[in-house]
């Protein structure tokens, strides 16, 4: 049986035609053996008052006459069907098996002349009948909630959550808070700066909320400050602060004089959605089976932050019978993860030696992502048909490649202080790790995704991102496919580099009237000439970039001079420059400056200005 929610319009229809004598709701079942669909009215029928009304792709239809079907002489629906039953072009016909039902007029019996005729809106007639209709299409719409709560393909929320009951499954819900916070310092650092794992920082206001650091970072050489993740050590959602609400340092490091957190700690992961819930219960109807590769993908996903698409299973009945292999990823863990993994390779033995089919072997590899600068891992023992144990789990270190990511984000506004800068960055580089992540087993990083993610973020204009397996040569602006159907892609070398660093650069020339130019007014001709340098040097900075003909570029006067186009009227002699950076609110005395062109920049022309004139 199938129950569809009815619109208040049918209602309205079926309780003005039984109030005024017409036929209501007369059933019949879409089935070609209940073929001819024949009315059976009391007096003949008039067809044009025919309505046809039923259940078509899922929904309530009220279907079209000439379109859909016609009335014949004999009272009967035909429906606008092909030979072999499919509907001809344009034609709506109700789902196979479903009810539909036709209301009409017919000439009426004398002896049995309606009392009610006025069907005409603000009549009694029709306003009673809208009354009703009323009530009948709520709680034909909560009966349809009620239909849809007791399946799972269809409930949402809370009787979803019921559902998952009955099969011995909850909702998981969001864990402990995680963020970001920066260790800062005044000056450049005079030598790299160790952050260890496990370094713990609180809120400042009372009560503090405790984190620890999860991943060790250092702060380099000649730089300010360095941001490394945290995770509060509180569930739920007392972990979530608002940004720089942290700012002590449980054990001081040396060199390290301010920590703060740039944005807002949040869960890692949400609580998990209808969708991801829906999934898993699926898995778990077939894990309850057993013996089948969606029972082994169901128990294996019961593993805490082991998802159904980090899970491959492949067999070749042929080649190899009697044998499975199942790769399985695992989510980054902590440094000291030797005994979770240890503890997750067990509970995956368990779970498999409990749901494999008699008498198959299984070839298990497990993984979890590389960590960036750690150890490599250990080369995994044995090939995979030694041996006779029936499950064997073994190293899975090819189950990961590693992916570099360089980003250049440019920022909406110009003159970004140091803590928004690195609000962005910060912003930046969970885009790209949480986009690296989310990958599943076999499955290809799109370029433009990733692309879209980083514009998402609040506060970026335009972006400039590269992506390439390590190590590999070719182009880094397209989408990545593993080169082998069971591996994952994880985060290799990340950087993130906000842009818009605005330096100004203030000019100075000596020009050579000639031509034209020593015509009076001299004065004129000398001004228009620096106009026209200044819209010269604009357009020369608008087109760098930071490689020309294969080269870097360094900004010169050389090469400021080289680039100008000599003029009838006046020649260059000689041009200087004075830089200053705005954003940092810093003047470079020397004169004359070598600026390497990184991208990261935007030069600007301050002012020109007239140093001598040689006469003609």
């Amino acid at each position: 049986m199938t129950f569809v929610a009815e619109p208040f319009g049918l209602f309205v229809d079926d309780l003005l035609t039984g109030l005024t004598g017409g036929t209501v709701r007369e059933g019949f079942r879409f089935l070609p053996e209940e073929a001819p669909f024949r009315l059976d009215p009391p007096a003949p029928v008039l067809r044009d008052t025919v309505r046809v009304h039923g259940i078509a792709g899922g929904a309530h239809t009220v279907f079209r006459s000439g379109t859909d079907y016609q009335i014949d002489a004999l009272a009967m629906v035909l429906w606008q069907q092909q030979a072999d039953g499919s509907p001809k072009a344009g034609a709506v016909l109700p789902d196979a098996g479903s009810r539909f039902w036709v209301n009409y007029e017919h000439q009426g019996l004398v002896e049995a002349a309606p009392r009610l005729t006025d069907r005409n809106p603000g009549s009694v007639t029709r306003l009673l009948a809208e009354t009703f209709a009323r009530e009948y299409a709520v709680l034909s719409g909560q009966l349809d909630g009620i239909y849809k709560a007791a399946f799972l393909e269809t409930a949402t929320g809370r009787d979803l959550d019921q559902i998952a009951l009955l099969l011995g499954a909850a909702r998981v819900t969001a864990g402990a808070a995680a963020g970001s916070v920066v260790f800062a310092r005044a000056t450049p650092a005079p030598a790299d700066i160790v952050l260890p794992a496990g370094t713990r920082v609180s809120t400042a206001d009372a009560p503090p909320v405790l984190f620890e650091t999860i991943e060790q970072r250092s702060l380099r050489r000649g730089e300010l400050s360095a941001e490394a993740p945290i995770r509060a050590l509180v569930p739920g959602r007392a972990g979530i602060v608002p940004a720089r609400a942290i700012g002590i340092l449980h054990r001081p490091l040396l060199g390290i004089e301010t920590i703060t957190n740039p944005q807002a700690t949040a869960f890692a992961t949400g609580a998990e959605d209808d969708a991801a819930l829906r999934a898993r219960l699926r898995r778990s109807l077939e894990t309850a089976g057993k013996a089948t590769t969606g029972a082994l993908v169901g128990a294996l996903s019961s593993i805490p932050g082991v998802r159904e698409k980090d899970i491959r299973v492949a067999e070749d009945p042929i080649a190899r019978p009697g044998l499975i292999e199942i790769d399985v990823t695992l989510p980054p863990q902590p440094e000291d993860a030797q005994p979770a993994l240890d503890a997750i390779a067990v509970r995956a033995l368990e779970l498999i030696e409990t749901t494999r089919p008699a008498g198959v072997r299984v070839l298990a590899r497990l993984a979890a992502p590389p960590r960036p600068g750690g150890p490599a891992p250990p080369p995994a023992g044995g090939a995979p048909d030694e041996g006779l144990d029936p499950v064997r789990i073994v190293a899975g270190e090819t189950l990961f490649y590693p992916v570099d990511v360089d980003v250049v984000l440019a920022p909406a506004r110009l003159g970004l202080s140091a803590a928004e800068q690195t609000a962005l960055r910060v912003a930046g580089e969970a885009a790209v790790r949480g986009f690296i992540e989310e990958a599943g087993l076999g499955q290809a990083l799109v370029y433009n995704q990733l692309v879209a993610l980083l514009m998402a973020i609040e506060g970026v204009l335009d972006v400039a991102a590269e992506m390439s397996p390590s190590g590999v040569a070719g182009p880094r602006r397209k989408n990545i496919l593993p080169a082998l159907p069971a591996a994952r892609a994880a985060a290799g070398a990340i950087s993130v580099r906000v842009g818009g660093l605005l330096v100004l650069i203030d000019v100075s020339v000596r020009i050579r009237l000639k031509g034209v130019g020593l015509i009076e007014p001299v004065d004129a001709n000398r001004q228009a000439a620096l106009q026209d340098i200044e819209a010269q040097l604009r357009g020369i900075l608008a087109a760098l970039s930071p490689e020309e003909s294969g080269g870097a570029v360094v900004l010169t006067p050389a090469y400021l001079l080289g680039k100008l186009v000599v003029a009838d009227s006046y020649d260059v002699q000689e041009l200087h420059t004075q830089v200053s950076y705005e954003d940092a609110g810093l003047r470079v005395l020397q004169r004359d400056p070598a600026l390497p062109v990184t991208g990261l920049e935007r030069f600007w022309i301050g002012s020109v200005t007239l140093a001598s004139e040689a006469g003609a």
